[in-house]
């Protein structure tokens, strides 16, 4: 379903000058109804880079939502789409308490103000420390995945892309949680398994061009993720294995001056690529929360087969430090995409950048906070990597400020 413009900037127009619509809990025929809501206004200006173009942007460029397409370029000033958001969350549940349904819709400055179904599943609890669900979720894949549209859960204004920027972020299937206490550890885990279509997505966006089509299918997604925290410390480990398939429908854009077709999306395809592409994503988070210290790591690692013919590296190491109601952070995340030379893959050509940022958040409330973040990027790449043929994205600066509310 796609919607104007407007009803993005109006709603979070409403909320920014204090008219949110109140968690709202009613029965109906003793099934009890409970919403709330949230939304990030995001502003963000590029202060400089690297100068030029590369698909249909205008560089600097950094790429602050790879999976939804959420761009800030060198042109425009004042840029509000990459980053804000509003969302709404309902939850029915049924008088045994044991059966409810989710769901979640968010729009998106960064999808022309399109609503999105991110969540509708039905969970059952099977005893207290089982429950299975069935439906669309949030692929696992990391610490902060179940939130990441949720701004007043997050410490920065946009996560880190360089970790947090894949082709997919959801799926629908099933999965197993188990949630108890073992010797004064807090151990959860989940099982899960199911796929995932994506079609006009946001990441190949990035890469192909605004106006690129292409679609995604993640076949026979299955894995899980286990997690332990006691006192100050958490950490989490996850494992997910898929076949990867994709179908560019309108091609990528010819940025070759001398080419006939200068100007042009070229080298579309009508059916899905061979369904032999497969990956496996290991995963780490180590968390410490100890007295006004906060550490943030997670590293990832995706494994490709040779028919792809490469492997993707990212971390992200944040330290930050409260301060009563204000938290200093600082960030640094890295990615690098590693050559397959046995499958014929050039070491010369591939995409590497590294981000270090800082961050200053405010908690106006318990439920809302401003954040301001300077992102310095540098390009990594090696000396035969282009993003369209003939460019690369480069270096970028980035200055943004989010307000973020939950209601």
């Amino acid at each position: 379903m796609f919607f104007s413009k407007k009803p993005l900037a109006i709603a979070l127009a409403s909320i920014v000058l204090g008219c949110p619509v109140m968690a709202q809990a009613v029965e109906v025929g003793g099934i009890d109804l409970s919403g709330s809501g949230f939304a990030t206004l995001g502003l963000g200006h590029m202060l400089g880079g690297t100068s030029g173009s590369v698909s249909d942007y205008r560089k600097p460029v950094f790429v602050s939502d790879y999976a939804q397409g959420g761009v800030y370029e060198g042109k425009g000033g004042l840029q509000w789409k990459p980053d804000s958001k509003v969302g709404v969350q309902g939850v029915a549940t049924f008088p045994d308490r044991r059966f409810s349904v989710t769901g979640q819709l968010v729009s998106r400055g960064a999808r022309e103000g399109a609503v999105n179904l991110e969540w509708l599943y039905a969970s059952f609890k099977v005893n207290d420390n089982f429950t299975i669900q069935a439906g669309r979720k949030r692929i696992p894949m990391f610490y902060y995945s179940d939130t990441q549209d949720i701004g007043v859960a997050l410490p920065w204004t946009h996560l880190p892309p360089q970790l947090y920027g894949w082709e997919v972020v959801n799926y629908n299937g099933v999965n197993l949680a188990y949630r108890s206490q073992v010797a004064g550890w807090d151990v959860g885990t989940n099982l899960l398994a199911g796929n995932e279509s994506k079609d006009r997505s946001g990441y190949w966006k990035v890469y192909r061009g605004r106006n690129n089509r292409t679609d995604v299918r993640w076949d026979n997604i299955l894995g899980g993720d286990v997690s332990l925290a006691k006192d100050w410390f958490e950490t989490r480990l996850v494992y997910l294995q898929s076949k990867v398939r994709q179908r560019n429908m309108s091609g990528s854009l010819d940025t070759d001056p001398t080419s006939p077709t200068y100007g042009a999306y070229v080298g579309g395809e009508s059916a899905f690529s061979s369904p032999d592409g497969k990956q496996r994503i290991y995963g780490a988070t180590f968390n410490v929360d100890y007295e006004n210290f906060l550490v943030r790591s997670e590293f990832i690692r995706i494994a490709h087969n040779d028919v792809m013919g490469y492997t993707d590296r990212a971390q992200i190491l944040a330290l930050g430090y409260r301060l009563g109601k204000w938290t200093p952070m600082w960030t640094i995340s890295n990615y690098r995409s590693q050559a397959d030379i046995s499958a014929g893959s050039d070491p010369d050509g591939q995409e590497a950048h590294r981000t270090q940022s800082l961050t200053l958040r405010y908690d106006l409330t318990t439920s809302s906070a401003l954040k301001v973040q300077l992102d310095v990027q540098k390009d990594r790449s090696g000396p035969n990597y282009t993003v369209d043929g003939y460019n690369r994205f480069g270096n970028a600066r980035l200055l943004s400020a989010t307000y973020d509310v939950v209601f």
